[in-house]
């Protein structure tokens, strides 16, 4: 005697009728993620975050990416475009030996950047909104051997220069 037939109290019919529920619901939950994905495939991008206006005029301590005052070198706010386009420009300069991978992830405040070589991933990087709190991938690099690092997008008084970016990533992929 199954569990189903312990459940209807041996009744073949109930049986069949919960039995064809159960596949209902699960194939309707199937079709609801492909629904969700197809919806967030075709999504236009989200609209980021405004970048704050910041003065310039005496500039902080270069290679730091942080304090009250803007760097007067290169960083993610003085960059002629978005913090995306700023970091894909670093990628593409600073590490065009390696193959780049992009996810943007749902809900628009976090994308996670992977560096390949020959296939093999050396480094991934999460550009984030400094509300998320994301461990999980953080953990699995650690625990795979793989280099990691993160920067905030939108984190006030943190500038993402250039320097900063290139040589923190560097130190991840070691």
């Amino acid at each position: 005697m199954g569990f189903l037939s312990k459940l209807f109290g041996g009744s073949k019919d109930a049986e069949k009728t919960a039995l064809d529920l159960l596949k209902n619901l699960m194939n309707s939950d199937k079709k609801e993620d492909r629904k969700e994905e197809k919806k967030q495939e075709e999504a236009p991008a989200p609209a980021q975050d405004p970048s704050p206006v910041y003065d310039s005029t005496d500039s902080g301590p270069s290679g730091f990416s942080w304090g009250e005052r803007m760097p007067a070198e290169e960083n993610q706010y003085n960059y002629n475009g978005t913090y995306r386009e700023y970091f894909e420009h670093i990628f593409r300069d600073d590490f065009s030996q390696y193959q780049l991978k992009a996810e943007p992830q749902p809900g628009g405040k976090r994308i996670v950047y992977t560096l390949f070589d020959l296939g093999r991933t050396v480094c991934v990087v999460e550009v984030m909104h400094q509300g998320s709190d994301s461990k999980k991938l953080r953990e699995k690099c650690r625990r795979n051997g793989i280099g990691y690092c993160r920067f905030y997008h939108n984190h006030d008084g943190w500038w993402n220069t250039r320097e900063y970016v290139v040589t923190r990533i560097k130190e991840a992929i070691g």
